[in-house]
């Protein structure tokens, strides 16, 4: 999180962002968040579960294309997921 005034105010990352931050592939990401049950890829694009919602994702769009940002604590629950299935 970030000041933002006297608010905090929750960082969130696009999930390329996020598989840049992890030094991974975006679509290697996506198919992580599938695994963990917080996408599912319908046709070619991937959509946020409820369960992708509980965990911190949000759905945006730019009106062509919809994408998801993730709170950065997201990060720690792919660490741990890793951990498990190795």
């Amino acid at each position: 999180m970030r000041l933002k005034g006297n608010i905090m105010a929750k960082t969130q990352l696009s999930t390329s962002k996020l598989a840049l931050k992890l030094e991974i592939k975006t679509n290697e990401l996506n198919k992580k968040f599938v695994q963990m049950g917080y996408l599912e890829k319908k046709s070619k694009d991937y959509h946020l579960t409820q369960e992708g919602k509980k965990a911190g994702g949000e759905t945006k769009s730019t009106g062509k294309r919809a994408y998801v940002l993730w709170d950065e604590k997201i990060e720690k629950e792919i660490k741990v997921f890793d951990e498990k299935n190795i």
